[in-house]
């Protein structure tokens, strides 16, 4: 027989970092029948701000003479040793009550399960599945609503129904060792999603686009995106919002870059910060001095037409260039000076001598080809003109099965670039121009 535990707190905020419980409200199912009940005010020691009285009716006077969460914490810890832990939107209320726990310094770990994935999975056909709306669709009387006690009674009646819909008995269990899933998806987005390099889209309920990812392994990246240890506030409200999960598989990690930077570019996601923020503002280039002597030079200001080595900031250029002078002239640390070095090795091997060494660690896996087709891996390729991603290609034999046209920006070239400089085994082929891969 399954135990369960059907829990629902009260809060003085949405956030479990910022704010504190205020009402806990506990009922213990032994299968569907009720065994042991409890509920109490908590005093969160801060303020309740009047927007959430207003919504609960607690005020500052109900709870200051309440006990604290510490005081209620052996209760708790007691009531739903070896049970399940079952709420409405299961993952605010099981992460509220553990962060509780982590600042006494205590562990609190329960399987989990959500009343609002199961009521989509069990009771389909409802046009929302808040506790108070279904609730009415259902004709469940919530008695107290937005108190603790109150919706947890609800719940119970919910879960009852969920429960009655269950044909296996032990899939409730099996449910609760799962992935958490966010409280609006449906098992079946998560459990079709392939374990291949694509790119992969969030939708909430509305059908509206919330953000775009890749990974080489899709399903593996989506699962983290759902992990209960979630700390930002972003985050947090990223994974609540997901409802639907559709994906596009790429063939290899290149093409999965340059489609998710241009899919961000085109649909800008809300919850995408990072590809639109990031701006190359500083290059890398070999430039000559009097002597004819090539040097790296760091410039502001770029265009990214003249540059294979792009930067968001100073720092990372300046990195590059140590990265460069060390894999030449050893250790910086023990050099007295970079110029010294530089000039000792160009009396010994003469200007031309030190310039082919410089040039071949800077261009280093870097095609000297302007216009070039990379194959990527047996059946995709990627078509480059005058050094910028023009084009995905996936041939089916000899022909070709599909196209992607890539978006002439600056950020797309930076990222093949970045890539070709990291990977060693990516090969040129298909060209009507002379010349080789690398220096």
């Amino acid at each position: 027989m399954k135990k369960y535990s059907i829990i629902d707190i009260e809060t003085t905020g949405g956030s479990r970092n910022n704010h504190k419980i205020t009402e806990i409200a506990i009922i213990n199912l032994d299968g569907d029948k009720v065994v042991e009940t409890f509920s109490t005010l908590i005093n969160p020691e801060k303020r309740i701000p009047l927007n959430i009285t207003y919504l609960t009716g607690i005020t500052n006077e109900m709870v200051e003479h309440s006990p604290k969460f510490y005081e209620v914490a052996k209760k708790i810890v007691q009531m739903t040793e070896g049970r399940i832990f079952v709420a409405h939107n299961v993952f605010f209320d099981y992460n509220f009550i553990k962060h509780e726990f982590s600042e006494l310094g205590f562990q609190f770990k329960r399987e989990k399960l959500c009343t609002v994935r199961l009521g989509r999975k069990y009771l389909p056909g409802h046009k929302s599945y808040s506790l108070g709306k279904l609730c009415a669709d259902l004709e469940i009387e919530i008695e107290n609503r937005h108190r603790a006690m109150g919706d947890a009674m609800a719940t119970v009646i919910l879960f009852k129904k969920i429960l009655s819909k269950v044909v296996d008995s032990d899939f409730i269990g099996d449910e609760a060792k799962k992935i958490p899933l966010p409280p609006y998806l449906e098992r079946n987005h998560f459990d079709q999603l392939p374990e291949k390099t694509g790119v992969y889209y969030f939708f909430n309920e509305k059908d509206e686009l919330l953000y775009v990812g890749k990974s080489k392994n899709i399903k593996k990246r989506v699962a983290q995106h759902f992990r209960p240890d979630i700390k930002r506030k972003k985050d947090i409200l990223l994974k609540n919002s997901i409802a639907k999960i559709e994906y596009k598989l790429l063939g290899h990690e290149l093409a999965a870059l340059l489609f998710e930077c241009q899919q961000i570019k085109e649909k800008w996601p809300p919850f995408n910060t990072s590809l639109k923020s990031k701006k190359f503002t500083y290059g890398v280039k070999l430039l000559e001095d009097k002597r004819g002597v090539l040097y790296p030079k760091i410039f502001s200001s770029i265009d990214p037409e003249g540059y294979i080595y792009q930067f968001k900031n100073k720092h990372s250029a300046q990195k590059k260039i140590d990265a460069l002078y060390k894999s030449i002239l050893g250790d910086l640390s023990l050099l007295e000076s970079i110029d010294n070095k530089v000039d000792q090795m160009v009396t010994v091997l003469g200007v031309e001598g030190y310039n082919k060494i410089i040039e071949k660690t800077f261009y280093f896996n870097v095609p000297k080809l302007s216009d070039f087709t990379l194959k990527l891996d047996q059946s995709c390729f990627l078509k480059v003109q005058n050094k910028r991603p023009v084009e995905i290609q996936y041939y089916e034999g000899s022909d070709i099965k599909e196209k992607i046209p890539l978006m002439d920006d600056p950020q797309m070239r930076g990222i093949l670039w970045s890539f070709l400089v990291k990977e060693k085994n990516t090969k040129i082929i298909e060209t009507d121009f002379t010349g080789g891969y690398g220096y």
